[in-house]
């Protein structure tokens, strides 16, 4: 080997020694920036509402406008391709690595330092996105949403409102020939703008809103007994395009809802009430409804069965007729598969200042009942 090659690798192997270094100090500063910001949302109070306030909105016109060129769920994309795209990177640096007069192990340790640094900008983006906004102040207390208590008979008037609801809009929403419902047209663009309409009453949910998108392969979605998922790392709003088509309006309010800072579940699937209940189109005013009535019926039927049949029975044929169908589509993907999913989603939610997990889900009818109470709907 002559002096010159010798001299051209040693440069070589200094420039790359440099560039990691320059690498695994962006990675840390990115690390420490979300962990910062972690231990300033669970331990200041007041943190989370100020930083959410800007850093949201600041997201979603940036990461959320950038996804939503695309037609298809960019985070599913990315996560198809993470783990091929990472082996062929590595692959392809060891590869080439003597060609370009590089070490292996260097051309290895600036692929792993470039890796890390990925992970922390991801990292921050998720605290920026999902964890600090589950400390921001309750989207309900904020607006006095929820506070106290109600008794049985508040419960039941609500669940009659709930059904008085369904029998009126379902027979205006379109249906399958087997009775059952199909959403019309772009159902993503309409519940955007539902969620626009709530935006005029509640600053928070104000401002730009990304559209919903269907994932591509629903199948594992269906798995995991998931009707949607918000990602923060690209600012998207996925549902289950499998699920029964009443479910749909209200799982795209309710990630949108997730997009606008509101990450409590209950509060989120509040968020999808109200937007869907409160709009003029037919097919949202119909999935909120039967949201509304899972949820206060399921409450019902546990505090007084009598009063739950005696409204069960009044039921439109035809939404019994999409709850069969919905109960026979879950059922089809129970296995240990969804039980897991449920358990890993249930530790997430407790990590996440959620105490009570996917509990939380059902504590949405404390917020419906609230609501109809207060606006004097149920009295």
């Amino acid at each position: 080997m002559t002096s010159t090659t010798i001299t051209t690798n040693t440069t070589s192997s200094t420039r790359t020694t440099e560039s990691n270094k320059k690498t695994w100090i962006a990675a840390a500063a990115f690390l420490a920036a979300a962990l910062l910001i972690r231990f300033l949302s669970r331990g200041v109070p007041g943190f989370s509402d100020a930083f959410g306030a800007a850093a949201g909105p600041a997201l979603l016109l940036t990461l959320g406008r950038f996804s939503g060129w695309f037609p298809f769920s960019v985070a599913e994309l990315l996560l198809y391709a993470a783990l091929p795209v990472l082996l062929g990177t590595l692959l392809c640096r060891l590869t080439f690595a003597k060609r370009r007069g590089v070490r292996k192990r260097d051309a290895a340790l600036r692929w792993l330092s470039r890796i890390c640094l990925l992970a922390s900008v991801i990292f921050l983006l998720i605290e920026c996105g999902e964890d600090s906004p589950c400390y921001r102040t309750p989207f309900s207390k904020a607006h006095g949403i929820g506070e106290g208590s109600y008794t049985t008979t508040e419960l039941a008037d609500t669940a009659a409102l709930m059904v008085k609801r369904v029998n009126e809009t379902a027979g205006l929403v379109a249906r399958e020939e087997n009775g059952r419902m199909v959403c019309g047209a772009d159902v993503e663009g309409r519940c955007r703008a539902a969620i626009g309409c709530l935006g005029e009453q509640y600053a928070q949910l104000s401002g730009f809103c990304p559209k919903p998108k269907p994932v591509l392969f629903s199948e594992i979605m269906s798995r995991a007994h998931f009707t949607g998922i918000f990602t923060a790392v690209t600012m998207e709003a996925n549902y289950n395009r499998d699920m029964t088509a009443y479910n749909i309006p209200a799982a795209c309010c309710h990630e949108l809802g997730h997009a606008k800072g509101v990450l409590m579940e209950n509060e989120a699937n509040f968020v999808g009430y109200l937007a869907c209940t409160q709009a003029e189109d037919p097919d949202l005013r119909y999935s909120g409804a039967m949201m509304g009535w899972i949820y206060v019926g399921n409450e019902l039927y546990k505090r007084d069965l009598e009063a739950w049949r005696e409204l069960a029975v009044t039921l439109d044929p035809r939404a019994n007729a999409d709850l069969e169908a919905n109960t026979a589509f879950w059922k089809s993907y129970e296995s240990a598969a969804s039980r897991t999913a449920e358990r890993l989603n249930d530790a997430y939610l407790k990590g996440h200042g959620q105490a009570d997990g996917v509990k939380t889900y059902d504590q949405v009818v404390d917020l419906i009942v609230s609501y109809e109470k207060k606006n004097g709907r149920t009295s």
